[in-house]
């Protein structure tokens, strides 16, 4: 997968869809992450990931991000 910029803001965005295995990085600010088949509710939290932390995704991980506050961007390789 080339990397790709994904805009987040406080309303959950899917970023994976378990198919694939992909690296993310929040790039200023802490992200909220979530595993789930379906979009977490409103109020969900999530699993903190910072500002130039990385994560890897592997199947069959469903990967759900969303600001806790404002709008960032988080690349997805």
């Amino acid at each position: 997968m080339a990397t790709k910029d994904v805009d987040l803001t406080t309303d959950w965005k899917q970023v994976t869809d378990g198919t694939q295995t992909v690296q993310i990085q929040p790039l200023n600010m802490t992200v909220w992450v979530r595993d789930s088949p379906i979009k977490p509710s409103t109020n969900a939290k999530g699993h903190p990931l910072r500002a130039e932390q990385w994560l890897g995704v592997t199947p069959p991980q469903q990967i759900w991000a969303r600001t806790t506050g404002g709008t960032t961007t988080i690349l997805v390789t």
